[in-house]
């Protein structure tokens, strides 16, 4: 058993070297390693750096990441103390990140708009609606609601979220959506409870919406808020997927589809993608249960493309 897990270890950790991000390798790199956090610490302070255990938590669970010059010489070294090549751990950072409000992506996460596979018109509606994607929150927990009528019809998407704020003054988030059916059209969208909706910007053409929830409270650090909402009259056509881009690390993820007893599927899988255009990766069978519904459950997900795709015949 022990041998088909370091096979798997090593596998995942090679595929970490080509595609990254950062912490995910990190991460990969420290468990080959069977190292502890506190144990690195203490290797790196031998070589005269001093980095704390809670920085390389972060950096490890992609809560933030290396820019500061010591910083950068601690990733140095952990390459040598994890066994890796030179540059691996450094090349996953690319440019220093820029600083001020309207960051589109997370220390050590994806670029939305690069892992939905957007473009020009996907960046302006996020610059229209103002508020930054990621902004000081945190994603503890996200749970998907996805509903399929009884002519294999998308019917909607209940999504009820844990956030944790990181910053102080937090009082809304960002909700994206893609439409990839030209004959679909925009969801419409409705809060259910801890938050209200506010700007709402949509490109029809290009098949995007992007939306601002407003909290019921402002947050300060520390502080956690439960928020439910929901899209509906979302595309016409029948469907065979569903996923969920995560530009950031969610702690917990739950996907449920609900299938109409009138259109239940004949085979179901869950599968992961690196981007949104990328290859299936760690593709699973799932059972479909008396009840209609499939599910999915992650834990500490990492940046990337979560869903569930099935056969109608």
């Amino acid at each position: 058993m022990e041998a088909v897990r370091r096979q798997t270890l090593d596998r995942e950790l090679a595929h970490a070297m080509r595609t990254g991000p950062f912490s995910a390798l990190l991460h990969l790199a420290i468990e080959a390693s069977a190292l502890t956090l506190d144990e690195l610490q203490y290797r790196l302070t031998a070589h005269g750096v001093r980095v704390s255990v809670s920085t390389l938590s972060y950096w490890r669970r992609g809560r933030s990441r290396p820019e500061r010059p010591e910083s950068l010489r601690a990733v140095h070294l952990l390459e040598k103390i994890l066994d890796l090549p030179e540059y691996a751990l450094t090349g996953q950072l690319g440019p220093r990140r820029p600083r001020g409000r309207w960051l589109t992506h997370p220390a050590g996460g994806l670029d939305l708009s690069a892992a939905y596979g957007g473009g020009p018109e996907f960046d302006a509606l996020l610059n229209d609606v103002e508020t930054p994607v990621h902004n000081g929150l945190t994603r503890l927990s996200v749970h998907d609601l996805y509903s399929v009528g009884p002519t294999r019809e998308e019917v909607g998407l209940t999504t009820r979220a844990v956030l944790r704020a990181h910053e102080n003054r937090i009082s809304r988030f960002t909700v994206t959506y893609r439409q990839e059916d030209p004959a679909s059209r925009a969801p419409r969208l409705r809060a259910v409870r801890g938050c209200r909706v506010g700007r709402v910007r949509a490109d029809a053409a290009a098949g995007f919406l992007v939306a601002e929830l407003v909290l019921d409270r402002v947050l300060d650090r520390g502080d956690t808020a439960v928020v439910e909402y929901e899209a509906s009259d979302m595309a016409f056509g029948e469907v065979d997927y569903y996923y969920r881009v995560f530009p950031a690390p969610v702690g917990e993820y739950v996907l449920q589809v609900q299938f109409d007893p009138a259109a239940v599927p004949a085979r179901c899988w869950r599968y992961e993608r690196r981007v949104v255009p990328a290859p299936d990766r760690r593709v699973r069978e799932l059972w479909v249960g008396g009840t209609q519904l499939a599910h999915v459950v992650a834990l500490d997900v990492s940046p990337s493309v979560l869903g569930m795709r099935w056969e109608w015949d």
